[in-house]
C-alpha cells in the first residue's frame, strides 16, 4: 500500500514535504508516519491526545505535544542539547489530518509553530 503525506506550515504558507511516506501502527491506538526529503527524515507519533515530532537534518529535534499541557522537548546540535518547554494551544486529529499549533519555550524566547499533516492512503482513493 502506498501512502501519500502532505505537510504544510501554515506560518510561513510554505510546503514542507509532499510525497510517499511510511504508516505504521504504534501502541495503544496510536500511528507511526515517516517519510523523507533530501534534507530532512520526519517522523510522527499520532495518538489521540498527543504527538511526539522528531526531525533529524544538520540539528535532531523531539517534541512531546499534548493539548493544553506543558511538556518537553529538545534539540540536538554539533554544539550540544538545547531543553525546551512546550506548550500545545490546539491539536486536532482525525483519520486524514493532524493539526497542531504550539509554542517552543526557552528561558524568555517563544517560538510559534503550525503544521498541518495531510494523510492520504491508497485504498481510500476511488479506483475508476
Amino acid at each position: 500500500m502506498t501512502n501519500q503525506v502532505y505537510l504544510f506550515d501554515k506560518i510561513s504558507n510554505q510546503t514542507l514535504y509532499k510525497g510517499e511516506a511510511k504508516i505504521d501502527f504504534s501502541g495503544n491506538e496510536g500511528l507511526l508516519v515517516s517519510f523523507n526529503n533530501d534534507t530532512h527524515h520526519f517522523e510522527w507519533r499520532i495518538w489521540k491526545k498527543g504527538l511526539v515530532i522528531r526531525s533529524e537534518s544538520d540539528i535532531i529535534v523531539n517534541l512531546t505535544l499534548r493539548l493544553n499541557s506543558q511538556t518537553k522537548g529538545h534539540i540536538e546540535t554539533e554544539f550540544g542539547k538545547i531543553d525546551l518547554d512546550c506548550h500545545t494551544s490546539h491539536y486536532d486529529v482525525d483519520e486524514n489530518c493532524v493539526e497542531v499549533k504550539y509554542s517552543l519555550i526557552q528561558g524568555n524566547e517563544k517560538q510559534e509553530f503550525h503544521f498541518v499533516l495531510y494523510i492520504n492512503k491508497e485504498e481510500t482513493y476511488a479506483v475508476n
